[in-house]
């Protein structure tokens, strides 16, 4: 367990869950170090800052001096996932630099490793994937391969060091504050009562879960001891048209739907029984949409 007033370093900080990390860590009373190439906007006068650069890393040893969790978010995400030089790229920043920087942890004496990951790597399947379930993505291969490799990477340098490793799987996130995504567009419409666009007949699917319920999942793995790869979701499958249909009803705006070529199905819902052991209880999709419209 972490106590109250620890110093945590967190990577990613200007990202939308970093942000909600930070705030979350804020009022649970820990001191927040940035590690990041600058000081993130939304940070608090009170927090430190140390200058790092997943993608170009130093030796950040010194940098996680006196820190007692390092909780690392940062990643690079492919502009498109279909370029092949975005392969090069994503490895080097999200495996090797996330290598690089455990490695730092390891030999700064940090006790505990809390890193992002993400649950769309599962190889498909009509059963929601566990934890030990096959990770072999069927698409966005360049930055979800980093992804799978960033575990393992991880994992190799924690053996038998003595550190605690906890990696969150985390589903397909949206909540206030995200500026990217189809949800985000979709509700950004949809605030606006205009029509909200869906690619063909809105196939794409995947579990949707709320930043607050993401925050929920780390706020537990802190206060446990538990170690290894935790999926962190709704455990439900929505596709793009049912999010359209229930935006649509809590604001009045109409659903278009615009011709496609293809449909790509997206992502299965995810097992959480093991976060929920812990205590983990998602929030209901509609209450998360509300919360987003709000």
């Amino acid at each position: 367990m972490i106590a109250g007033s620890s110093l945590l370093a967190l990577t990613g900080g200007s990202g939308f869950i970093g942000r909600h990390f930070a705030d979350a860590l804020r009022r649970r009373g820990h001191r927040i170090r940035h590690l990041a190439r600058s000081r993130p906007p939304a940070s608090e006068p009170q927090d430190e800052w140390r200058p790092f650069d997943l993608g170009a890393p130093d030796d950040a040893r010194l940098s996680l001096s006196g820190c007692a969790a390092l909780i690392h978010v940062a990643a690079h995400i492919p502009a498109s996932h279909d370029d092949p030089e975005e392969a090069a790229h994503c490895l080097r920043v999200n495996a090797l630099g996330t290598l690089h920087l455990v490695d730092a942890a390891v030999r700064a004496g940090v006790g505990r490793i809390v890193q992002t990951c993400s649950a769309n790597a599962y190889a498909p399947s009509t059963d929601p994937p566990d934890e030990e379930a096959a990770l072999f993505p069927r698409s966005r291969g360049y930055y979800l391969g980093s992804k799978i490799a960033q575990e393992i990477y991880a994992v190799e340098r924690c053996r038998g060091s003595g550190v605690t490793l906890q990696t969150m799987r985390i589903a397909s996130s949206y909540g206030p504050g995200q500026r990217a995504g189809a949800l985000a567009a979709m509700a950004g419409a949809a605030m606006q009562v205009e029509p909200i666009r869906i690619s063909g007949q809105g196939l794409f699917g995947a579990d949707f879960v709320h930043v607050e319920d993401v925050v929920q999942a780390l706020l537990l793995l802190l206060e446990s001891g538990r170690q290894g790869a935790f999926n962190v979701g709704s455990g439900v499958r929505t596709t793009i048209a049912q999010l359209a249909q229930r935006l649509s009803a809590l604001t009045g705006a109409p659903v278009i739907h615009e011709p496609s070529d293809g449909q790509d199905r997206g992502f299965s819902a995810l097992d959480i029984t093991r976060l929920g052991t812990l205590g983990y209880r998602p929030i209901s999709l509609e209450d998360g949409l509300r919360s987003l419209l709000a």
